[in-house]
């Protein structure tokens, strides 16, 4: 394809999908997709910084790719920035590298104060993908493949195919690099690459054109259905709920896609769940208590007692720390509001609620933190200790939310309040409280 057409050709997919190319982030590897990928955005007028993450897993090889990408923007006058990552042993290393290559941009973005992030995936990255989903058993959103815009990633060739990009590169006598790793069956992508689209391009013409094509058809359908779907959807706080009620209005199909949904907003950037994890997800509330399943990228979806179907991201277990409460301050802490305020009498109806607490201002300063194993509270009234995870337990709270909800402490660590339950002995307001403090704490949207 020669240069004007292949330019033209990006410049049309930009504008069909509303992209902003003005001053982007390009991820530039130093592969041919994202060396094009950096050419026509130039091309078509942008002013882009590139990153390119040195994974250091080739060793002078990866090296090398760090240096001609520093050589190719300073010949074409463009701002580079080169970042390493130490990925070390993991089980799924594409996957981790992609998450952290991502992280890498999503940050340098925000520093520089860059609204976009583009990416040179191609048509054929689109089909390769759909065949990999299909072949997992994933629904619509698998063969969706890969969107053109997601967030504040755009991705200006989606609608390119490989050869295309090549011979872009030829007519601007423009060199790229190539990873040899991308040349052998290791990975299950480089096998659909190297083995079986080059069948399916034999057998039918343009098979990896077509199959993006498709991809695109399911995406629309997949983006109308969603919209029934996104109905039996609550987002509380750090979590994303589904309820039986809602979901038992639905058609299978729908509570499937509801499920994807749910997944997809807390991990947008990952694969779609196979079907069999979504059908296990489905089943999580039918028995009593509480039951949890480890889903990919960090997600657990819980199933709670017959009531709802809940996904969140695993906590880190140094993830919150702890922050300190001020009078007249909104403490914004793991998915929740903690409000302060001094006030000058104690209101009982209002310290009745559960969300509400009256605590005496001269027994702090005060700090909130995550409930952990171990903490014990002295409740009001009854005359000795308990753990405070068994106090939750007895107040129903799902054990999966235990160790995300708040407690109030003093400076010495001991707990004054339980969000939503216990009031610690020490800490109430009687007749002798000079200064009340009152909290309210809420699941932010």
């Amino acid at each position: 394809m020669e240069t004007s057409r292949f330019t033209e050709a990006v410049r049309q997919t930009v504008e069909r999908y509303g992209m902003d190319l003005y001053r982007p982030l390009l991820l530039v590897s130093g592969g041919p997709d994202s060396v094009a990928l950096l050419r026509v955005v130039i091309a078509l007028g942008g002013e882009p910084v590139v990153l390119h993450v040195d994974h250091g897993l080739r060793g002078e090889e990866s090296r090398g790719d760090a240096d001609f990408v520093r050589k190719l923007c300073a010949r074409l006058g463009v701002a580079c920035e080169v970042r390493g990552l130490a990925l070390g042993a993991t089980s799924n290393l594409q996957e981790r590298a992609r998450e952290e290559r991502y992280g890498l941009a999503e940050v340098a973005a925000g520093r520089l104060g860059l609204r976009t992030i583009a990416t040179g995936h191609t048509a054929d990255d689109v089909a390769e993908t759909v065949l990999m989903n299909l072949a997992r058993g994933a629904g619509l959103r698998g063969l969706s493949g890969i969107p053109p815009v997601r967030g504040r990633v755009q991705r200006p060739l989606i609608e390119r195919t490989r050869d295309e990009v090549l011979a872009y590169l030829q007519a601007n006598d423009q060199p790229y690099r190539t990873d040899p790793t991308n040349l052998t069956g290791k990975y299950a992508r480089n096998r659909v690459r190297l083995e079986v689209l080059p069948v399916l391009e034999d057998l039918y013409p343009s098979a990896a054109r077509n199959i993006a094509r498709a991809a695109t058809l399911a995406r629309e359908d997949l983006e109308a259905i969603e919209d029934f779907a996104a109905g039996a959807l609550e987002n509380r706080g750090e979590e994303v709920v589904l309820s039986l009620g809602a979901l038992g209005q639905l058609p299978s199909a729908l509570r499937r896609h509801a499920v994807r949904l749910a997944y997809a907003t807390l991990n947008p950037q990952a694969p779609p769940l196979s079907s069999g994890l979504v059908e296990a997800a489905l089943a999580l509330p039918g028995g009593e208590g509480t039951r949890t399943l480890d889903l990919p990228g960090g997600v657990v979806a819980s199933g709670r007692a017959r009531r709802e179907l809940v996904l969140y991201r695993r906590p880190l277990s140094m993830e919150y720390g702890s922050k300190e409460i001020l009078a007249g301050q909104t403490v914004v802490f793991g998915g929740w509001g903690i409000s302060a305020w001094e006030v000058d009498r104690y209101d009982p109806a209002d310290a009745a609620r559960a969300e509400v607490a009256y605590l005496d201002a001269g027994a702090g300063p005060y700090e909130v933190r995550m409930a952990a194993e171990g903490d014990i509270i002295r409740p009001l009234g009854l005359g000795g200790t308990k753990k405070v995870l068994r106090a939750m337990m007895d107040r129903k709270v799902p054990s999966d939310l235990r160790r995300r909800t708040p407690v109030v402490v003093d400076e010495r660590g001991e707990i004054a309040w339980i969000s939503g339950g216990e009031l610690g002995e020490g800490f109430e307001v009687d007749e002798t409280t000079q200064n009340i403090l009152k909290l309210e704490v809420k699941r932010l949207p």
